[in-house]
């Protein structure tokens, strides 16, 4: 599934059947495309859990790799 932005994809989100395949494109486009603060904030409180430590490395979500 395409967005065309960032809203467009929360929007669906917001409103798909839990569990859709629409919302799970939508969701995984919101987390690839949400701004730096919104992602750092979403890394903190999922723990990483895909395995990825944003804070050991340089990761472009703007924590800027050093434990912050």
């Amino acid at each position: 599934m395409k967005f065309t932005s960032f809203e467009e994809a929360l929007h669906i989100c917001m409103t798909a059947a839990e569990g859709s395949p629409e919302q799970e494109a939508a969701l995984a486009h919101c987390l690839e495309t949400a701004p730096p603060d919104l992602r750092l904030m979403l890394a903190r409180r999922l723990g990483a859990q895909d395995g990825h430590d944003c804070h050991s490395h340089e990761c472009g979500c703007g924590c800027s790799g050093k434990g912050e």
